[in-house]
């Protein structure tokens, strides 16, 4: 994937490509500002596995990455539909990023003080009203989203109430659990929304610009976890070792989402008018970046680890997220070309396979528990290639 340009001024639309009659857009330097607040975010996230590797910090740092993906969605589909880059949306931006800070400054020290959860979500809240703020102005230039501003303001407040009320008068378990609540009932406004999302612009590839970009951000942190046990571990032999292979697997998942992530010119087109599909590939990606996230804040543990083996945590860490990766991007791509196309079948069975390895991890070397993974990886990609070319065949 080549770096993004900023966006230059689009052509008129006659020049456009007949067969989709968009204008075509590019991610601006804005936007990859703003991105640079949410690698610090992601960040937090995953430090929670790396630092206390145990199922209590997995599955709390896992919950924490919903709304903070879920954030980064709300901002980066305004700006696919309705963003003009004018120093007005600048602003209200900027300030719904200096809340998303808030949220990378707490997210570390949820549930563990009262004080780390409110301002967690006081910052997100706060974070989520910039986007409202974001869509009344643009209703000035764009009347057409009235409807889905309507019902994501509606739907907003409600939630709110929930997320406020729980946190203010719930403690412990019931605090999170309603939580939750609140989480999925936000994770339904677009489903509820339902055909007035087809009333607003879109750009289809702008928005598969934008998802590989944040693949990359999350991809980043696998990265910054076997490079910081490497300095932990001061480069042991056994340490060099285990940090090739989290390298191999970090690259084996870098190569399967992008060599899937555009098989052809204009395959995901069908983006620009929302329905299924803009379902699909939107929320299918919180598995991917999720998986991503999970192995990202495993590798770093166990490349510094001085144990033989990975603790059960750990292992399902590395497996488990990689296996959820392969059947997310599995189904993402499914949405698109069907469930028996062969790359959805093959990413299926390395998934599949990857699990297999869990019975075998207490007994495996930590350098196998990472490479295994990788080369499973990479006969996945090797096996997938005629099924990619086919699909830009048909393209032609």
């Amino acid at each position: 994937m080549t770096a993004p340009h900023p966006a230059e001024q689009p052509p008129a639309i006659s020049e456009l490509p007949p067969a989709t009659g968009e204008l075509p857009r590019r991610v601006t330097w804005f936007e990859l500002f703003g991105d640079l607040v949410f690698v610090a975010a992601v960040g937090q996230a995953t430090h929670r596995i790396a630092g206390h590797p145990d199922a209590a910090s997995i599955a709390a740092a896992a919950a924490l990455f919903v709304p903070l993906w879920w954030t980064w969605v709300l901002y980066a589909v305004h700006a696919n539909r309705a963003d003009r880059d004018r120093t007005a949306q600048r602003l209200i931006t900027t300030a719904g990023l200096a809340a998303v800070s808030g949220m990378a400054v707490h997210l570390g020290a949820v549930g563990h003080a009262d004080g780390a959860d409110t301002g967690f979500v006081v910052s997100y809240l706060c974070a989520r009203a910039g986007v409202a703020a974001l869509y009344a102005w643009d209703l000035r230039h764009e009347p057409r989203l009235r409807r889905i501003v309507m019902t994501y303001t509606t739907g907003s407040a409600v939630t709110a109430t929930v997320w406020l009320t729980a946190t203010l008068a719930l403690d412990g378990t019931a605090r999170y659990v309603m939580w939750g609540v609140a989480m999925a009932g936000e994770l339904l406004l677009p489903l509820l929304a339902g055909r007035r999302l087809a009333d607003s612009p879109s750009h289809a590839e702008h928005l598969r610009e934008r998802f590989g970009l944040f693949t990359i951000i999350v991809l980043g942190e696998s990265v910054l976890g076997y490079t910081n046990g490497l300095v932990a571990a001061h480069t042991a032999p056994a340490a060099t070792l285990r940090g090739a292979a989290a390298f191999a697997l970090t690259a084996g998942l870098w190569w399967s989402y992008f060599s899937a992530s555009g098989t052809r010119p204009g395959a995901h087109e069908q983006l620009a008018a929302g329905g299924r599909q803009m379902h699909g590939f939107v929320f299918g990606h919180l598995p991917v970046q999720l998986g991503l996230a999970v192995t990202g804040g495993a590798v770093g543990a166990a490349v510094a680890t001085t144990a033989g083996h990975l603790n059960a945590p750990l292992a399902a860490c590395v497996l488990g997220g990689t296996a959820l990766f392969l059947t997310a991007t599995a189904s993402v791509r499914a949405a698109f070309t069907g469930v028996r196309e062969s790359v959805v079948l093959i990413r299926l069975a390395t998934a599949t396979a990857t699990l297999c390895l869990l019975p075998l991890a207490p007994r495996l070397p930590v350098a196998a528990t990472l490479a295994l993974p990788a080369a499973l990886l990479a006969a996945s990609v090797w096996a997938e290639t005629p099924g990619h070319g086919r699909r830009v065949a048909e393209a032609v």
